[in-house]
């Protein structure tokens, strides 16, 4: 199978772009739980994720809508953001009726929209105020620290929105490097090679030019391939519905991640990395029961699957499963015993399980592995000390310190 190249994707085309497209929404969706709701019905404030200016609620249909916080806010949507007016006393509206968190979610949108920066700033901080466990607004507030250099604060909510949800280091990841993205790509000679090619590319040379994309951080670039090779393919590949998928999660729009885990289990129900990656999406929403049952699914599939054991344990710890957890970080040792990263994983559970000589144990065997990794010898000094060890303690720090000097 052969594959045309498209390049040139600049523009982001989001989960509410897909919505108004194609219109499919009704009343009720406008009170599903904030993480979704913010998934479907708003973006972070990247200049790439603002939909086009023709897209809009119609007017129609708004008249139709019974809740008046709901209304205001889309109005606001179509005035502020689609639109170029001012929605302010729309959104403020909203946010007065019901604390709406797509209303605060725009509010901050329009202002970044308008480089109004530190009003932005505090739309987010008072939806961090009403809604303290969303990363969306954590994020936010970091992508408009950032426009104006306040370097501690982007700091500050990065760590907290990447605790609250891993997905979004990655888009924030993403968003840090776009200014270095010709630089990345000029240094990578199988860019520069496949794209130069005047004949279409196979299916491995889409896969290989989709790959080192990733590593320069053009998500755009692989979506748009991902997305030219499924279009223009008539035996759909699962692998694709796959790849292109992920980079859709890596960017947090987890309604187009979904739809294409979706679509990939649809042609293939034993391809395991889509259950595992829509077991992701699900943990972002919140439907834990839903992931559970993917990352078992997966396991079925291949049980000598690394990352489904990985994954699992780490929502099991989340959820307070530490006996589920621990189970399968030791699935994870048993398939991985020369990675010093598994033990450290387990070593932490352990010490939540407050098994702190099981603990010392794998700490020591990760550092047994990996030496030369500074870390591990400040949690093993932590570690020492609560077992009543002050000598081995410090030389664990001073260890640390020594590593971190060089």
């Amino acid at each position: 199978m052969k594959f045309s190249l498209v390049l040139g994707m600049k523009h982001m085309f989001s989960n509410l772009a897909v919505i108004l497209q194609n219109n499919t929404f009704v009343e009720s969706d406008f009170t599903l739980p904030v993480p979704v709701l913010l998934a479907k019905f708003s973006f972070l404030p990247i200049s790439s994720f603002f939909p086009e200016a023709s897209s809009s609620f119609s007017a129609d249909w708004l008249d139709t809508v019974q809740q008046s916080a709901i209304r205001s806010t889309l109005e606001g949507f179509n005035v502020g953001i689609s639109g170029d007016g001012n929605p302010v006393a729309l959104l403020e509206e909203a946010i007065a009726l019901d604390n709406n968190a797509l209303a605060y979610s725009y509010l901050g949108l329009y202002y970044f929209k308008i480089a109004a920066y530190d009003k932005a700033i505090a739309a987010f901080t008072s939806a961090i105020e009403k809604y303290k466990e969303e990363p969306f607004f954590y994020a936010s507030r970091c992508l408009v620290y950032r426009q104006i250099e306040e370097d501690e604060g982007a700091f500050y909510d990065y760590q907290i929105a990447k605790r609250l949800d891993f997905n979004y280091h990655s888009v924030l990841e993403w968003a840090e490097n776009q200014a270095e993205l010709t630089y990345f790509e000029a240094d990578n000679l199988v860019i520069q090679e496949l794209e130069s090619k005047p004949k279409h590319l196979s299916t491995d040379e889409i896969n290989s030019l989709g790959l080192e994309y990733v590593h320069c951080y053009s998500y755009l670039k692989a979506i748009g391939l991902y997305s030219s090779a499924i279009a223009e393919s008539d035996n759909k590949d699962s692998n694709l519905f796959v790849f292109r998928g992920s980079l859709y999660l890596k960017l947090t729009c987890f309604e187009l991640a979904l739809s294409d885990f979706n679509q990939a289990i649809a042609l293939d129900e034993n391809r395991s990395a889509a259950h595992i990656f829509r077991a992701k999406v699900f943990e972002s929403y919140r439907n834990y029961q839903s992931a559970l049952e993917d990352y078992a699914k997966a396991e079925e599939i291949d049980r000598d699957s690394s990352i489904v054991y990985e994954e699992r344990a780490s929502l099991f710890e989340r959820l307070g499963n530490f006996e589920e957890a621990l189970l399968d970080f030791d699935r994870l040792v048993t398939l991985n015993p020369e990675d010093f990263y598994v033990y450290s994983l387990r070593a932490d559970l352990n010490e939540k399980l407050e098994d702190l000589p099981g603990a010392l144990a794998d700490y020591s065997k990760a550092i047994d592995l990996n030496p030369y990794y500074s870390d591990l010898y400040s949690y093993r000094a932590a570690i020492r000390e609560k077992l009543a060890d002050p000598i081995g303690a410090k030389a664990d720090l001073d260890k640390f310190n020594e590593l971190e000097d060089e």
